[in-house]
């Protein structure tokens, strides 16, 4: 599944628990575990560069999305964070062999991972389709949680510290 739409699912996660980064992290990691089981887009005939022009531009859309879901979160922010880390955990081995040549997920973990991926040339459809779904709720979610939560919490201030 595109990164993109790990870190939404992510954001909705991390806004229904959104007092406990904890359980936002697990339900996170259990989308990521979903929808990588789900039949997704995915073409091994490209190759490593061909996947990574894809990645890339992917990427730095999920970037953008993590930017503005965590600018349009409603504090406290940690359990939104957490959410999307839970969401794309799985997926850090892409730019960490990318940028630093290393997977950082251990041996065992990144088998089990590529074993549950379902992809396949015919599931774009699939991907494009669960954005444009977990786009809408995220902005649902969001705009909910703005309405129910309209003033962001704020540390107190030392008296007289204002003048």
């Amino acid at each position: 599944m595109f990164i993109t739409n790990h870190v939404l699912a992510g954001a909705i996660a991390g806004s229904v628990f959104r007092r406990r980064p904890v359980a936002a992290f697990g339900l996170g990691f259990g989308t990521l575990v979903v929808m990588d089981m789900t039949p997704h887009w995915g073409n091994p005939e490209l190759g490593r560069d061909g996947f990574y022009a894809v990645a890339k531009r992917d990427g730095l859309l999920g970037l953008a999305t993590l930017a503005l879901v965590t600018v349009a979160g409603v504090p406290p922010r940690r359990a939104l964070i957490a959410g999307i880390a839970g969401a794309a955990i799985l997926d850090s081995d892409k730019p960490g062999e990318f940028f630093f040549g290393v997977n950082p997920l251990p041996g065992w973990v990144d088998r089990i991972h590529k074993q549950i991926q379902r992809e396949s040339t015919e599931g774009l459809r699939t991907e494009l389709a669960a954005g444009v779904v977990l786009a809408a709720l995220t902005v649902a979610v969001l705009v909910r949680a703005r309405r129910v939560d309209p003033e962001p919490r704020r540390l107190p201030t030392c008296p007289g510290a204002d003048r």
